[in-house]
């Protein structure tokens, strides 16, 4: 029961919603519920408003007030986290001829969410209005005002560690979407007359050819931003009607991660410690692009980093610039392709090989010899889980006994999003596991997602003569999981399933990245 002191405290702003749940773990959509109910308001769910509504009133007064208006049949709600005065009503009245206007009470992270999805389409159509004034005047030659609006872009996706942009063109606008912790987020739609403008300069900075949209390209360029250096990967790719183009975003500062910040888990950390440090073998990575596969690899190579060790690399593209270790750039047209590079190596007399990826068969069977002839070897696979790899080095026609006298260690690995540790809220799900969980609610820290990075999940399969001799026999896929399980192997759930427990990550989230379900 939400008692009459705590609402009056909130209405007299003796406190706010975060405190609220910090110091009685009320969530604010139980509280506003009942303040609703107190004061005979509306409460409002805010799931999505009208965009198109919102425009009808000047953006100034809705982010000074913090207010939403929300038009539901012959009525127009103002929603805000805390009551208006009559007069903010009569004021909202002059911009609408609706007559009954009533105050509604929502979520104030919802609310501050919309409310800066309209603060960028607003910024974006000022700097839209002067890039065609420009043009009026004939100066479409001039770049500053699409650089302007390229910036703000850049300005606004960069604040939430974002690794990719994808404009795309639609059948009368383009869709801007920006990829944020593995999952893509819409940013804002562009009229096509700014979207070409808008590629034309992404074209232009990347080097490529401004003239031609029939054909696939790639390019590159480098800028300044906020004091900090970025590479920026551009790809542009012809659709039926348009161009996707879709932006990588690499800092040049990358901080290569210790091992022991991985967050491994204890036995998995031990065991893949006393691996790097074996005379030969081979390591493998696995999992899907965006599971952290190259962070995780440059962290062993930075353990690993000495004068008494030549260490070279041979990767597309270079992610992280590490000393002490000679990183080799694979590119076709200079003759440097994946299998030619890796036999160059060979002859290099190296200690320690990491190629970026096995492509192929070829590639496997020169890494699988390389790491039977005194060399320790680091590399990447796509399979699904721990145990998949070895079926996936059999389909590309790797002998068994190979497999068994080569493979150390098979590392599987996702990024689970991290809760948002300002907001997270327990959660009520999920009975049938022992312990506490969390899910995720959404604030100003964490810009209204629930989530702020990501924490690594992931299963070792350490191979020793036991499973060694099982992969010997080709024996099947469980009698090795069976095998590796005695032997203490944890599957991603279940090392993610502790994850959540201690607060870190919901399990709704660890299901989705898992693609499993209960």
């Amino acid at each position: 029961m939400i008692s009459k002191t705590l609402i009056e405290n909130y209405l007299n702003q003796k406190i706010n919603l975060e405190q609220i749940y910090q110091n009685f773990n009320i969530k604010s959509e139980d509280f506003l519920k009942a303040l609703a109910s107190f004061l005979n308001v509306k409460y409002i769910e805010l799931n999505e408003f009208d965009e198109k509504f919102c425009e009808n009133f000047p953006f100034n007064i809705l982010f000074k007030f913090q207010i939403l208006p929300i038009r539901c049949r012959d009525i127009l709600y103002i929603a805000r986290s805390r009551p208006c005065s009559l007069e903010l009503l009569e004021q909202i009245r002059i911009f609408t001829d609706i007559e009954k206007i009533e105050i509604a009470l929502a979520d104030e992270f919802k609310i501050l969410k919309f409310l800066n999805k309209l603060r960028i389409k607003e910024e974006l159509k000022k700097l839209s209005i002067k890039l065609r004034l420009e043009w009026q005047e004939g100066l479409k030659e001039n770049q500053s005002c699409i650089s302007q609006i390229f910036h703000f872009i850049l300005a606004e996706v960069l604040d939430f560690n974002t690794s990719d942009i994808h404009i795309e063109f639609r059948i009368n606008d383009a869709l801007v979407r920006f990829r944020v912790d593995g999952i893509l987020r819409e940013f804002v739609c562009l009229e096509k007359d700014i979207y070409e403008a808008l590629v034309f300069h992404i074209k232009f900075l990347a080097h490529l050819n401004v003239a031609e949209s029939r054909k696939a390209q790639d390019g590159s360029f480098e800028l300044d931003f906020k004091g900090k250096k970025y590479d920026f990967r551009v790809s542009s790719l012809p659709l039926l009607s348009g161009e996707s183009v879709v932006i990588r975003i690499l800092k040049h500062d990358k901080e290569i991660l210790e091992l022991k910040n991985l967050n491994l888990e204890k036995t998995n950390f031990e065991i893949l410690k006393k691996k790097l440090y074996a005379p030969n073998g081979m390591i493998l990575l696995t999992g899907p692009t965006g599971s952290g596969k190259s962070t995780t690899l440059c962290a062993c190579l930075n353990e690993l980093k000495s004068v008494e060790k030549k260490i070279i690399t041979a990767e597309d593209p270079i992610e992280y610039k590490m000393p002490l270790i000679q990183q080799i750039l694979l590119n076709s047209k200079a003759g440097l392709e994946f299998n030619n590079v890796l036999r160059a190596i060979l002859r290099q007399d190296p200690d320690i090989i990491m190629i970026g990826e096995i492509r192929d068969e070829e590639s496997l069977d020169i890494a699988l010899r390389a790491s039977l002839t005194g060399h320790l070897l680091l590399s990447t696979l796509h399979t699904n889980d721990a145990l998949s790899t070895i079926e996936r080095l059999l389909d590309m026609k790797a002998k068994p006994y190979l497999i068994a006298s080569a493979l150390s260690l098979v590392i599987a690995q996702r990024l689970v999003r991290k809760l948002c540790p300002k907001c997270k809220q327990k959660s009520d799900k999920y009975k049938q596991f022992q312990g506490e969980f969390f899910e995720p609610k959404g604030c100003e820290y964490c810009h209204q997602s629930g989530f702020i990075g990501r924490e690594l999940v992931e299963e070792c399969l350490n191979i020793d003569d036991e499973i060694a001799c099982a992969i010997r026999e080709n024996k099947g896929k469980d009698q090795i999981l069976e095998l590796a399980k005695n032997k203490g192997f944890k599957t991603m759930f279940e090392q993610g399933l502790q994850k959540a427990r201690e607060g870190i990550m919901s399990i709704d989230e660890l299901l989705r990245v898992l693609n499993e379900t209960l």
